[in-house]
């Protein structure tokens, strides 16, 4: 079973042009994601699995399918530890 995620209760986001900007209710923390960052937390919020995520951004970027991986890997382990997003161990429905 694929590794999957989802965005953690009272977190609110927007995107403002290329960022992402992340609401933290709980802490009250606010993150601005990078539009490659940004685009990975948009992709959790729909596809959920560490895989869809790489699939997707390599459907839309030129780059080396481990360097891709690493860097979604990356990406995703700084927005765990931020609290941004949880791993869960089945994929849920969704909104």
């Amino acid at each position: 079973m694929p590794i999957c995620y989802r965005i953690a209760e009272g977190v609110l986001d927007r995107r403002i042009d290329d960022d992402v900007l992340v609401h933290l209710f709980e802490t009250d923390d606010v993150f601005v994601l990078n539009g490659d960052a940004g685009i990975v937390f948009e992709t959790i919020k729909q596809f959920r699995s560490k895989d869809a995520v790489c699939n997707l951004l390599a459907s839309r970027v030129f780059c080396d399918a481990v360097e891709l991986g690493a860097a979604v890997e990356r990406t995703i382990e700084k927005m765990l530890a931020a609290g941004m997003i949880v791993k869960v161990t089945e994929v849920d429905p969704g909104p």
